[in-house]
Protein backbone atom coordinates (compact mmCIF):
# COMPACT_ATOMS: atom_id res chain seq x y z
CA UNK A 1 0.00 0.00 0.00
CA UNK A 2 1.12 3.40 -0.75
CA UNK A 3 1.30 4.72 2.63
CA UNK A 4 3.91 2.06 3.43
CA UNK A 5 6.44 3.94 2.04
CA UNK A 6 6.07 6.29 5.00
CA UNK A 7 6.08 4.68 7.69
CA UNK A 8 9.84 4.78 8.62
CA UNK A 9 9.51 8.93 8.33
CA UNK A 10 6.76 9.01 10.40
CA UNK A 11 8.65 6.72 13.11
CA UNK A 12 11.39 8.41 13.04
CA UNK A 13 9.78 11.88 13.53
CA UNK A 14 8.23 10.48 16.88
CA UNK A 15 11.47 9.53 17.87
CA UNK A 16 13.05 12.57 16.85
CA UNK A 17 10.16 14.87 18.98
CA UNK A 18 10.34 12.60 21.77
CA UNK A 19 14.29 12.71 22.36
CA UNK A 20 15.17 15.84 21.30
CA UNK A 21 12.06 18.07 22.34
CA UNK A 22 10.69 15.80 24.97
CA UNK A 23 7.35 16.40 26.91
CA UNK A 24 5.23 19.35 25.73
CA UNK A 25 2.75 21.08 28.82
CA UNK A 26 0.15 22.75 26.79
CA UNK A 27 1.52 26.78 26.04
CA UNK A 28 4.96 25.36 26.85
CA UNK A 29 7.93 26.84 24.69
CA UNK A 30 7.92 22.94 23.98
CA UNK A 31 4.54 22.60 22.30
CA UNK A 32 5.58 25.73 20.16
CA UNK A 33 9.19 24.34 19.49
CA UNK A 34 6.94 21.79 17.83
CA UNK A 35 4.49 23.50 16.43
CA UNK A 36 7.76 25.74 14.50
CA UNK A 37 9.25 21.89 13.53
CA UNK A 38 5.73 20.62 12.21
CA UNK A 39 5.55 23.85 10.09
CA UNK A 40 8.81 23.32 8.53
CA UNK A 41 7.70 19.82 8.39
CA UNK A 42 5.12 20.84 6.62
CA UNK A 43 6.44 24.03 4.24
CA UNK A 44 7.50 21.35 1.43
CA UNK A 45 3.84 19.75 0.72
CA UNK A 46 1.98 22.84 1.41
CA UNK A 47 0.68 26.02 -0.04
CA UNK A 48 1.09 27.59 3.42
CA UNK A 49 2.45 26.76 6.24
CA UNK A 50 2.60 28.94 10.03
CA UNK A 51 2.10 29.20 13.37
CA UNK A 52 -1.31 30.47 14.56
CA UNK A 53 -1.34 31.75 18.41
CA UNK A 54 -4.62 31.84 20.88
CA UNK A 55 -5.07 32.27 24.60
CA UNK A 56 -6.43 30.34 27.01
CA UNK A 57 -5.78 29.08 30.72
CA UNK A 58 -4.30 25.86 29.97
CA UNK A 59 -4.01 24.96 33.81
CA UNK A 60 -7.68 25.29 34.34
CA UNK A 61 -9.11 21.92 32.93
CA UNK A 62 -7.83 19.71 35.65
CA UNK A 63 -7.08 22.88 38.25
CA UNK A 64 -10.56 22.42 39.69
CA UNK A 65 -9.52 18.63 41.81
CA UNK A 66 -7.72 20.59 44.56
CA UNK A 67 -11.03 22.57 44.78
CA UNK A 68 -14.05 20.22 45.04
CA UNK A 69 -11.52 18.21 47.57
CA UNK A 70 -11.65 20.71 49.82
CA UNK A 71 -15.49 21.46 49.29
CA UNK A 72 -16.26 17.94 49.63
CA UNK A 73 -13.95 18.02 53.50
CA UNK A 74 -15.71 21.59 54.40
CA UNK A 75 -19.16 20.02 53.57
CA UNK A 76 -18.78 17.12 55.40
CA UNK A 77 -17.46 18.85 58.67
CA UNK A 78 -20.73 21.71 57.69
CA UNK A 79 -23.11 18.77 57.87
CA UNK A 80 -22.82 18.34 61.62
CA UNK A 81 -23.72 21.61 62.25
CA UNK A 82 -25.40 23.80 59.73
CA UNK A 83 -26.48 20.64 56.70
CA UNK A 84 -27.60 23.38 54.32
CA UNK A 85 -24.49 24.65 53.67
CA UNK A 86 -22.86 21.33 53.27
CA UNK A 87 -25.28 20.62 50.63
CA UNK A 88 -25.00 23.95 48.77
CA UNK A 89 -20.84 23.62 48.50
CA UNK A 90 -21.63 19.30 47.63
CA UNK A 91 -23.90 21.18 44.74
CA UNK A 92 -21.35 23.39 43.86
CA UNK A 93 -18.43 20.78 43.73
CA UNK A 94 -20.41 18.30 41.18
CA UNK A 95 -21.60 21.48 38.97
CA UNK A 96 -17.66 22.47 38.71
CA UNK A 97 -17.02 18.75 38.06
CA UNK A 98 -19.80 18.29 35.30
CA UNK A 99 -18.89 21.67 33.71
CA UNK A 100 -15.02 22.06 33.92
CA UNK A 101 -14.37 18.42 33.72
CA UNK A 102 -17.09 16.48 32.01
CA UNK A 103 -18.64 19.06 29.67
CA UNK A 104 -15.07 20.79 29.02
CA UNK A 105 -16.98 24.25 29.49
CA UNK A 106 -14.49 27.09 30.87
CA UNK A 107 -16.03 27.34 33.84
CA UNK A 108 -12.95 28.05 36.73
CA UNK A 109 -10.93 29.48 33.71
CA UNK A 110 -10.82 32.83 35.00
CA UNK A 111 -9.44 31.62 38.45
CA UNK A 112 -6.06 30.76 36.33
CA UNK A 113 -3.41 32.41 34.51
CA UNK A 114 -3.75 32.98 30.84
CA UNK A 115 -0.56 32.14 28.33
CA UNK A 116 -0.60 30.96 24.62
CA UNK A 117 -0.72 28.60 22.88
CA UNK A 118 0.60 27.57 19.24
CA UNK A 119 -1.26 25.55 16.73
CA UNK A 120 0.99 24.64 13.25
CA UNK A 121 -1.44 25.05 10.07
CA UNK A 122 -0.78 23.80 6.46
CA UNK A 123 -2.71 24.29 3.28
CA UNK A 124 -2.54 22.32 0.13
CA UNK A 125 -4.47 23.58 -2.20
CA UNK A 126 -6.20 21.45 -4.77
CA UNK A 127 -5.72 20.97 -8.80
CA UNK A 128 -8.81 23.04 -9.19
CA UNK A 129 -11.40 24.93 -7.75
CA UNK A 130 -11.45 24.35 -3.76
CA UNK A 131 -15.08 22.81 -3.77
CA UNK A 132 -14.76 21.13 0.02
CA UNK A 133 -11.98 20.65 2.38
CA UNK A 134 -10.80 17.80 4.77
CA UNK A 135 -8.87 18.74 8.09
CA UNK A 136 -6.24 16.24 9.05
CA UNK A 137 -5.22 17.10 12.46
CA UNK A 138 -3.30 15.24 15.42
CA UNK A 139 -2.43 17.77 18.79
CA UNK A 140 1.06 18.40 19.90
CA UNK A 141 0.76 18.71 23.46
CA UNK A 142 1.43 15.70 26.03
CA UNK A 143 -0.54 14.99 29.26
CA UNK A 144 0.27 15.25 32.74
CA UNK A 145 1.01 12.22 34.28
CA UNK A 146 -1.90 11.11 35.89
CA UNK A 147 -0.98 8.98 39.26
CA UNK A 148 -3.98 7.60 39.72
CA UNK A 149 -4.00 5.95 35.98
CA UNK A 150 -0.18 4.98 36.77
CA UNK A 151 -0.72 3.20 40.10
CA UNK A 152 -4.36 2.00 39.54
CA UNK A 153 -4.10 1.02 36.43
CA UNK A 154 -7.13 -0.48 35.18
CA UNK A 155 -8.71 -0.36 38.73
CA UNK A 156 -8.55 3.17 38.26
CA UNK A 157 -11.91 3.83 36.61
CA UNK A 158 -13.54 2.20 39.73
CA UNK A 159 -11.87 4.16 41.86
CA UNK A 160 -12.88 7.07 39.62
CA UNK A 161 -16.66 6.08 39.76
CA UNK A 162 -16.55 5.23 43.43
CA UNK A 163 -14.97 8.55 44.22
CA UNK A 164 -17.98 10.22 42.46
CA UNK A 165 -20.65 8.16 44.26
CA UNK A 166 -18.90 9.82 47.58
CA UNK A 167 -19.58 12.95 46.40
CA UNK A 168 -23.50 12.43 45.23
CA UNK A 169 -23.64 10.07 48.86
CA UNK A 170 -23.07 13.37 50.57
CA UNK A 171 -25.10 15.80 48.86
CA UNK A 172 -27.96 13.60 48.99
CA UNK A 173 -27.36 13.14 53.22
CA UNK A 174 -26.76 17.00 53.36
CA UNK A 175 -29.87 17.84 51.65
CA UNK A 176 -32.01 15.11 53.50
CA UNK A 177 -30.87 16.49 56.96
CA UNK A 178 -31.59 20.27 55.72
CA UNK A 179 -35.26 19.13 55.06
CA UNK A 180 -35.10 17.75 58.61
CA UNK A 181 -33.04 20.65 60.10
CA UNK A 182 -35.88 23.44 58.20
CA UNK A 183 -38.40 21.13 59.44
CA UNK A 184 -37.11 22.17 63.33
CA UNK A 185 -37.06 18.53 63.67
CA UNK A 186 -34.76 15.92 65.91
CA UNK A 187 -32.35 14.48 63.39
CA UNK A 188 -32.41 10.98 63.70
CA UNK A 189 -29.72 8.73 64.55
CA UNK A 190 -29.48 7.14 61.31
CA UNK A 191 -28.31 10.75 59.93
CA UNK A 192 -24.80 10.31 62.50
CA UNK A 193 -23.91 7.20 61.15
CA UNK A 194 -24.16 8.64 57.21
CA UNK A 195 -22.29 11.77 58.46
CA UNK A 196 -19.34 9.54 60.06
CA UNK A 197 -19.96 6.95 56.72
CA UNK A 198 -19.54 10.29 54.43
CA UNK A 199 -16.09 11.48 56.59
CA UNK A 200 -14.54 8.12 56.67
CA UNK A 201 -14.85 8.32 52.70
CA UNK A 202 -11.98 11.53 53.37
CA UNK A 203 -9.21 9.10 52.11
CA UNK A 204 -11.08 7.96 48.80
CA UNK A 205 -11.42 11.33 48.27
CA UNK A 206 -8.52 13.18 49.58
CA UNK A 207 -6.71 11.17 46.67
CA UNK A 208 -7.73 13.34 43.90
CA UNK A 209 -5.39 16.24 45.72
CA UNK A 210 -2.79 14.28 43.72
CA UNK A 211 -4.94 13.08 40.97
CA UNK A 212 -2.52 14.65 38.21
CA UNK A 213 1.47 16.03 38.84
CA UNK A 214 2.21 18.87 36.97
CA UNK A 215 5.24 16.84 35.17
CA UNK A 216 3.99 16.14 31.03
CA UNK A 217 4.45 12.54 29.60
CA UNK A 218 6.79 12.09 26.70
CA UNK A 219 3.46 11.62 24.42
CA UNK A 220 4.86 9.20 21.71
CA UNK A 221 1.59 7.57 21.51
CA UNK A 222 -0.80 10.61 22.57
CA UNK A 223 -0.06 12.49 20.61
CA UNK A 224 2.87 12.60 18.29
CA UNK A 225 1.76 9.96 16.32
CA UNK A 226 -1.29 11.80 15.29
CA UNK A 227 0.91 14.74 14.14
CA UNK A 228 3.54 12.17 12.62
CA UNK A 229 0.28 10.93 11.05
CA UNK A 230 -0.79 14.35 9.64
CA UNK A 231 2.93 15.56 8.49
CA UNK A 232 3.00 11.93 6.44
CA UNK A 233 -0.24 12.83 5.06
CA UNK A 234 1.60 15.96 3.47
CA UNK A 235 4.83 13.37 2.25
CA UNK A 236 2.51 11.79 0.59
CA UNK A 237 0.35 14.51 -1.46
CA UNK A 238 3.94 15.96 -2.23
CA UNK A 239 5.14 13.26 -4.13
CA UNK A 240 1.62 12.28 -5.44
CA UNK A 241 1.43 16.01 -7.05
CA UNK A 242 4.55 15.13 -9.40
CA UNK A 243 4.27 11.25 -9.66
CA UNK A 244 0.69 10.94 -10.93
CA UNK A 245 -0.72 9.20 -8.01
CA UNK A 246 -3.87 10.11 -6.50
CA UNK A 247 -4.32 14.28 -5.56
CA UNK A 248 -7.30 15.98 -4.62
CA UNK A 249 -8.94 17.68 -7.88
CA UNK A 250 -11.06 19.98 -6.23
CA UNK A 251 -10.30 19.34 -1.91
CA UNK A 252 -8.32 21.95 -0.13
CA UNK A 253 -6.63 19.78 2.33
CA UNK A 254 -5.45 21.29 5.73
CA UNK A 255 -2.62 19.67 7.87
CA UNK A 256 -3.07 20.53 11.80
CA UNK A 257 -0.55 20.41 14.64
CA UNK A 258 -2.85 21.28 17.23
CA UNK A 259 -2.20 22.93 20.43
CA UNK A 260 -3.61 22.65 23.70
CA UNK A 261 -5.63 19.28 23.45
CA UNK A 262 -4.79 18.23 26.77
CA UNK A 263 -5.90 21.86 28.35
CA UNK A 264 -9.84 20.57 27.55
CA UNK A 265 -9.40 21.21 24.12
CA UNK A 266 -8.53 24.65 23.82
CA UNK A 267 -7.02 24.63 20.61
CA UNK A 268 -9.62 23.15 19.10
CA UNK A 269 -12.24 25.65 20.24
CA UNK A 270 -10.17 28.60 19.49
CA UNK A 271 -9.56 27.16 16.03
CA UNK A 272 -12.98 26.69 15.05
CA UNK A 273 -14.00 30.17 16.87
CA UNK A 274 -11.42 31.70 14.43
CA UNK A 275 -11.94 29.81 10.99
CA UNK A 276 -15.98 29.06 11.67
CA UNK A 277 -17.06 31.20 8.75
CA UNK A 278 -14.29 29.61 6.37
CA UNK A 279 -14.90 26.22 7.86
CA UNK A 280 -18.62 26.47 6.80
CA UNK A 281 -18.47 28.15 3.53
CA UNK A 282 -17.79 24.66 1.43
CA UNK A 283 -18.12 20.88 2.71
CA UNK A 284 -15.71 20.66 5.53
CA UNK A 285 -14.59 17.42 7.10
CA UNK A 286 -12.25 16.70 9.58
CA UNK A 287 -10.23 13.66 10.71
CA UNK A 288 -8.79 13.90 13.83
CA UNK A 289 -5.84 11.27 14.55
CA UNK A 290 -5.41 10.36 18.14
CA UNK A 291 -3.95 7.60 20.39
CA UNK A 292 -1.81 5.74 17.54
CA UNK A 293 0.27 2.85 18.41
CA UNK A 294 -1.26 -0.93 17.18
CA UNK A 295 -3.50 -1.51 14.03
CA UNK A 296 -4.90 -4.23 15.68
CA UNK A 297 -7.15 -1.57 17.92
CA UNK A 298 -8.03 0.70 14.31
CA UNK A 299 -10.96 2.42 15.63
CA UNK A 300 -13.51 5.25 14.20
CA UNK A 301 -15.05 7.09 17.24
CA UNK A 302 -19.02 7.92 16.84
CA UNK A 303 -19.61 10.05 19.83
CA UNK A 304 -18.44 11.27 22.97
CA UNK A 305 -20.22 10.96 26.17
CA UNK A 306 -18.75 13.62 28.39
CA UNK A 307 -19.10 16.07 25.56
CA UNK A 308 -22.16 15.04 24.01
CA UNK A 309 -20.28 15.50 20.47
CA UNK A 310 -21.95 13.22 17.89
CA UNK A 311 -19.87 12.76 14.90
CA UNK A 312 -20.78 12.41 11.55
CA UNK A 313 -22.42 9.00 10.79
CA UNK A 314 -21.38 9.16 6.97
CA UNK A 315 -18.33 9.92 8.19
CA UNK A 316 -17.50 6.73 10.46
CA UNK A 317 -19.39 4.84 7.35
CA UNK A 318 -16.83 5.73 5.27
CA UNK A 319 -13.71 5.48 7.38
CA UNK A 320 -15.61 1.64 8.10
CA UNK A 321 -15.47 0.87 4.57
CA UNK A 322 -12.27 2.37 3.79
CA UNK A 323 -11.18 0.14 6.11
CA UNK A 324 -13.42 -3.15 4.96
CA UNK A 325 -12.08 -2.29 1.21
CA UNK A 326 -8.53 -3.19 2.71
CA UNK A 327 -9.64 -6.42 4.61
CA UNK A 328 -8.97 -4.44 7.82
CA UNK A 329 -11.11 -4.93 10.79
CA UNK A 330 -12.02 -1.45 12.39
CA UNK A 331 -13.69 -1.05 15.58
CA UNK A 332 -16.49 1.71 16.01
CA UNK A 333 -17.52 3.27 19.48
CA UNK A 334 -17.69 6.15 21.89
CA UNK A 335 -15.20 7.63 24.07
CA UNK A 336 -16.64 7.46 27.49
CA UNK A 337 -14.51 9.17 29.18
CA UNK A 338 -12.69 12.63 28.17
CA UNK A 339 -12.64 13.68 24.68
CA UNK A 340 -10.96 14.37 21.55
CA UNK A 341 -10.20 17.39 19.08
CA UNK A 342 -12.91 16.34 17.14
CA UNK A 343 -15.68 17.34 19.69
CA UNK A 344 -15.17 20.96 19.31
CA UNK A 345 -15.46 20.75 15.12
CA UNK A 346 -19.42 18.04 16.04
CA UNK A 347 -20.23 20.62 18.22
CA UNK A 348 -20.64 23.51 15.72
CA UNK A 349 -21.76 21.57 13.38
CA UNK A 350 -18.88 20.80 11.41
CA UNK A 351 -18.36 16.95 9.50
CA UNK A 352 -15.98 14.72 12.21
CA UNK A 353 -14.72 11.90 14.19
CA UNK A 354 -11.55 10.64 15.47
CA UNK A 355 -9.44 7.85 14.13
CA UNK A 356 -7.69 5.65 16.80
CA UNK A 357 -5.18 2.92 17.02
CA UNK A 358 -5.52 2.47 20.77
CA UNK A 359 -7.25 -0.28 23.03
CA UNK A 360 -10.16 1.59 24.15
CA UNK A 361 -11.26 -1.42 26.25
CA UNK A 362 -9.26 -0.47 29.44
CA UNK A 363 -6.22 1.86 30.23
CA UNK A 364 -3.25 1.07 28.71
CA UNK A 365 0.34 1.23 30.97
CA UNK A 366 1.12 4.02 28.24
CA UNK A 367 -1.85 6.33 28.21
CA UNK A 368 -0.99 9.50 30.15
CA UNK A 369 2.09 7.82 32.23
CA UNK A 370 5.75 8.19 31.98
CA UNK A 371 5.87 4.88 29.67
CA UNK A 372 4.04 6.84 26.48
CA UNK A 373 7.10 6.05 24.55
CA UNK A 374 7.86 5.59 21.31
CA UNK A 375 8.91 1.52 22.22
CA UNK A 376 4.95 0.78 22.03
CA UNK A 377 4.61 1.97 18.78
CA UNK A 378 4.10 -0.73 16.05
CA UNK A 379 5.04 1.68 12.48
CA UNK A 380 2.73 -0.14 11.23
CA UNK A 381 0.07 1.47 13.08
CA UNK A 382 1.21 4.41 11.52
CA UNK A 383 0.85 3.62 7.93
CA UNK A 384 -2.47 1.94 8.17
CA UNK A 385 -4.02 5.01 9.68
CA UNK A 386 -2.16 7.55 7.26
CA UNK A 387 -3.77 4.58 4.20
CA UNK A 388 -7.24 5.15 6.14
CA UNK A 389 -6.70 9.00 5.56
CA UNK A 390 -5.89 8.59 2.23
CA UNK A 391 -8.26 6.29 0.77
CA UNK A 392 -10.85 9.06 2.71
CA UNK A 393 -9.67 12.13 1.08
CA UNK A 394 -9.97 10.54 -2.51
CA UNK A 395 -13.62 9.42 -1.84
CA UNK A 396 -14.62 13.07 -0.49
CA UNK A 397 -12.41 14.03 -3.52
CA UNK A 398 -14.77 12.42 -5.50
CA UNK A 399 -17.87 12.92 -4.38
Amino acid sequence: MRADRYKDYMYKLIDRVVRDIGPREPCSIQEKQLGELLVEEFKPSCDSAAIESFTCSPTAFLGFFPIIVLLYIASAALYWVFPPAAAVLMFLAMTIFLLQFVRYCEFLDFLYPKKQGHSAIGVIKPKGEVKRRVVVAGHTDTAYEFNIWLFFKNAAIPVMILTILAFLFLLGISVAKSIVWFQDAPAAPVYTALGIAAVALYPLVGMFLFFHTYVPVPGAMDNMAGCAVAAGLGKYLADARSNGEFFPENTEVVLIGMGCEEAGLRGARAYVKQHLGELKKIPTHGLFVDGVYDEKFLTVITREICTGAKHDPALVKMAQEAAAKRNWPMLKTVIPLGASDATEFSRAGISATCLLCQDTSRLVPNYHTRYDTIEHIRPESLAVTLQIIIDMLERIDRQ
